[in-house]
């Protein structure tokens, strides 16, 4: 039994889509690098098209409104599954929709040509059934993001895309070949409810994702230093305060060696690419958990959670290795950098100013003691002595003494290292 008048139900839809896609369009012009919004609108218009056909194949029965109303939907949900595509990977399979839309439009055109309408509905549904799940599938792929809202979009795509195999199986059921006719059965109404409340709530979903993803964006941008793609001074801060770690800690500050002779000698451009390199050296040798950051100009910073000091000075001495290994081209001549560290003793992310110090202070050693070298944070003594006779300290329990007040010279450098904004 009918419940709901059809032709309503078909208009209401219509008006829903075309809200929806005039809201993509929008959100699209506000921020026209997330294609896919456009993308998503185009889908939206096309299926805002096919309705109005189908309204019109209802109310006059005609072959050929019927074929460009199963045309017009089949490509909006191609390009809902390409949208869904490169929201997920950043690349929309144009070959693939092109080659989707030519053969599920021939499908479908075939049989109503021959006057086997009924075979063309089951087709359709069935095309219907199978795009819907896979952008379904699309999104579930890329559910980490945000689990419960692209969980929930994935499901309404999937419920949508059963309830066209409903209307699908109730046809075939019936063996219903030549209807000369739309469909006028449960299942049909059935599909359009769900299809009315599936339009709303995937359009505000997906706006929805778009905002979180759009906020995301924005967040790095903010705390990521435009040239090297590691965190900048302020979210190196906010970063490390926020493990939860309550292992020790062991923080490491670099510094690129005569890097303002790099710049005189070769120009900025070159000096760029010497911090790029370095940045790309250090995250390629640190952990997920690890904290990288460039602290400004040609300093960076490193915080290691639940990491010891052997465990900070191997990896130290292997982004120190690596860097000194790499070479760069200049007017025609390659030559080489090299990097001094310092690193402070291992302690509590609480006292992350007092470590930030520690390691300068090594830091200063390293660079008093003749450069390319880690040396670990000690006591005034040990720093004295390395500083004098310009040796590496190696991770001995002698290094480790107790930390006293350091010299005046890296007292000055406290405000500037550890400044968090």
């Amino acid at each position: 039994m009918i419940l709901l008048d059809y032709k309503s139900l078909l208009m209401a839809l219509s008006f829903c889509s075309a809200g929806v896609a005039l809201t993509f369009f929008v959100s699209w012009l506000v921020s026209q690098s997330d294609r896919y919004l456009m993308i998503w609108g185009m889908g939206s218009t096309s299926l805002v098209v096919s309705i109005l056909a189908y309204w019109n194949f209802v109310a006059n029965y005609s072959p050929v409104m019927g074929m460009i109303a199963f045309s017009a939907l089949e490509i909006g949900l191609i390009l809902l599954f390409g949208a869904a595509h490169q929201f997920r990977t950043g690349v929309l399979p144009v070959r693939e929709m092109l080659i989707a839309a030519v053969v599920a439009n021939a499908a479908t055109a075939i049989p109503m040509a021959l006057g086997y309408d009924g075979v063309c509905y089951i087709i359709f549904n069935f095309v219907a059934l199978v795009l819907l799940c896979a952008t379904g599938l699309e999104y579930w792929r890329c559910r980490s993001e945000s689990p419960l809202l692209i969980g929930t979009l994935a499901g309404l795509y999937v419920i949508g895309g059963l309830s066209f195999g409903l209307c699908a199986f109730a046809l075939a059921w019936d063996q219903s070949w030549i209807i000369n006719g739309p469909p006028n059965d449960w299942a049909e109404n059935l599909n359009l409810v769900i299809c009315l409340i599936d339009t709303a709530a995937i359009g505000a979903l997906s706006l929805g994702l778009n905002q979180i993803r759009l906020t995301r964006r924005h967040k790095k941008e903010a705390e990521t230093d435009a040239l090297t793609g590691l965190f900048n001074r302020r979210a190196f801060f906010d970063q490390a305060n926020l493990s939860q770690s309550t292992a020790s800690v062991v923080v490491v500050v670099f510094d690129i060696d005569h890097f303002k002779l790099v710049n005189d000698s070769h120009g900025h451009q070159i000096g760029d690419n010497v911090l790029r390199t370095f940045a790309l050296t250090v995250s390629d040798a640190i952990r997920d958990e690890d904290v990288a950051a460039r602290l400004g100009g040609e300093e960076f910073g490193l915080v290691l959670p639940n990491a010891s000091l052997q465990t900070a000075l191997l990896v130290s001495e292997r982004i120190r290795k690596r860097f000194s290994e790499r070479r760069f081209l200049s007017e025609g001549r390659l030559f080489g950098c090299t990097v001094s560290a310092g690193i402070s003793k291992a302690g509590r992310i609480g006292d992350l100013e007092a470590m930030m110090v520690q390691a300068d202070a090594a830091l200063y050693v390293a660079k008093r003691s003749g450069r390319d070298r880690v040396i670990l944070f000690s006591s005034r003594d040990d720093l004295r002595i390395s500083s004098s006779r310009g040796e590496r300290i190696e991770p001995a329990d002698s290094t480790m003494g107790t930390t006293v007040d350091i010299a005046p010279r890296i007292a000055q450098r406290k405000a500037r290292l550890t400044r968090p904004h």
